[in-house]
């Protein structure tokens, strides 16, 4: 044995290093639980986080050991145990974070022992070399012997959890392989109960083109109508498959959310966490969002829905975003906002929803022409040009302003007029000894969309000098040319009026 020392000292400086040990401990605990919390770079600087705690925490275990050592009294071979087994479990700890990595893969979570027992070990074992009155209490036999041979046991178990990821992983080969071989073999026209299988395919590259397999099928409607009948059709997905809402797809698929909502509910409420059913939820939800905003009403399907949510514990969002399927404004919002297809357009259509056609230069004509006949055109305008998430529409309704016939009203002058300004104010503007052609003004304009939106609402006595005025300002930084001359004649021609 070592020759103990009776002083304090050592005692006091192992007490300072176990201090600055407790914060790392917790620290990489902490990353080491949630590596997969984020997105990829969020979640490659957790894991560099975590490897620089286990790092400095091995250290200073390396460190308290050799303070223990040659400080308190420990026998011989648990010195070189000491030597070996810090290493050997800091090692370890690194094998256990790249597992970590990946913790919805065998072996999961189970690697977080190594990190997590191995620490206090080594810590409680050097305060017992340490201290006489622990040395006392427990023979050397006895405490050296539990504490390495534990710290060995956890230290070589990293070895049969690797192999079980290698085995999970050289099974989940097999079974890409499986799959792929499986997906090949699909006639192009099977039924649609037949591609749904691949939707769960670990391989998302795969599943992508089962949906796109899916959408291309001309028996997809009947094939679905018949799953949502007898119940296996994927909820989640409803809106995935380039389907129509018709009444019949409406009534089948609310019976089936019916029928899972009651089959969801728990024997006891509260008893279970929200964790059991979310995905389930989240199904249900996505296929409720779809149904509502093409006027399927699932009133009575939510209600269901957050009943049956509410009975578990730890609900998230999912319940208030079922609570706002029922707001009688999210009704048919799709169908008006954001039609997939042009056939889909009615008179009683949003304005927004009929630009949305406009990119299609097949379509553009019918499009605008169906846009100028609408009864409320003007109010929609206004309500895009205040809406101030959607860039895209609020581009568009200033690209076609001038063609879609709408009354100068005061609400529209005062909207458009704002995002007319707003889309002045981050234009470059040139200095004297940085000439720039009048087309880089246009380029940076989007192809001068709020020019002919403003020469359009002056021209219809809307109340825009100052925008006029802005513009006659912004214009004059560029080049002079025959195209520039003539927009400053246009807009000083507009402000004298």
């Amino acid at each position: 044995m070592t020759p103990g020392k009776s002083s304090s000292g050592p005692v006091v400086a192992g007490a300072i290093l176990s201090a600055l040990m407790l914060p790392l401990w917790i620290v990489q605990l902490s990353l080491l639980s949630d590596l997969t919390g984020s997105d990829a770079a969020g979640n490659g600087l957790a894991q560099a986080f975590a490897a620089g705690a286990i790092i400095l925490l091995w250290a200073l275990l390396a460190v308290l050991a050799s303070v223990a050592y040659l400080n308190g009294d420990m026998p011989a071979w648990a010195g070189v145990a000491t030597a070996i087994l810090i290493p050997a479990s800091g090692f370890a700890a690194m094998a256990a974070l790249e597992l970590l990595t990946h913790p919805g893969e065998p072996p999961f979570r189970w690697p977080l022992v190594i990190p997590a027992l191995v620490p206090p070990l080594v810590v409680i074992f050097c305060f017992w070399a340490l201290v006489p009155l622990l040395r006392a209490a427990i023979p050397a036999s006895l405490a050296a012997g539990f504490a390495w041979g534990v710290v060995l046991g956890l230290s070589a178990a990293i070895l049969p959890m690797q192999a079980i990821r290698h085995a999970a992983i050289e099974q989940e080969d097999a079974l890409r392989e499986k799959q792929r071989a499986d997906f090949a073999r699909l006639p192009a026209d099977a039924p649609l109960w037949e591609w749904t299988p691949f939707l769960a395919a670990p391989d998302r590259t795969m599943a992508d083109a089962a949906v796109a397999r899916m959408r291309a099928l001309e028996r997809r409607q009947g094939d679905a109508e018949t799953m949502l009948e007898r119940g296996d059709f994927p909820l989640a997905y409803l809106g995935s498959f380039d389907l129509d809402p018709t009444p019949a797809l409406c009534e089948k698929a609310r019976g089936l959310l019916r029928r899972r909502a009651d089959a969801l509910v728990p024997k006891t409420a509260g008893a279970q966490p929200y964790t059991v059913v979310d995905s389930d939820v989240a199904g249900a939800l996505s296929a409720m969002k779809w149904l509502v905003g093409y006027g399927c009403s699932c009133d009575e399907e939510s209600r269901a829905w957050e009943a049956m949510a509410n009975a578990y514990r730890g609900t998230n969002f999912d319940v208030v975003e079922l609570k706002e399927l029922r707001d009688p404004k999210a009704l048919g919002r799709t169908l008006r906002e954001y039609p997939d297809r042009f056939s889909m357009l009615t008179p009683h259509a949003h304005l927004k929803g009929w630009l949305k056609f406009t990119d299609d230069k097949d379509l553009r004509e019918r499009t605008l022409a169906g846009a100028r006949a609408l009864p409320n055109r003007t109010a929609d305008a206004v309500e895009i040009l205040n809406d101030k998430y959607d860039d895209g529409a609020r581009w568009k309704l200033l690209h076609y302003l001038p063609l879609l016939d709408l009354e100068a009203t005061a609400p529209l002058c005062a909207a458009a007029a704002k995002v007319i300004f707003a889309e002045f104010a981050p234009i470059y503007r040139p200095r004297g000894d940085d000439p720039r052609p009048y087309s880089e003004l246009l380029e940076r304009l989007g192809g001068s969309e709020p020019l002919p939106a403003l020469i359009w609402l002056a021209q219809h006595g809307c109340d825009v000098d100052v925008e006029l005025k802005e513009a006659d300002a912004l214009v004059r930084t560029y080049q002079d040319s025959p195209a520039r001359a003539a927009m400053l004649a246009t807009l000083n021609g507009l402000r004298k009026r």
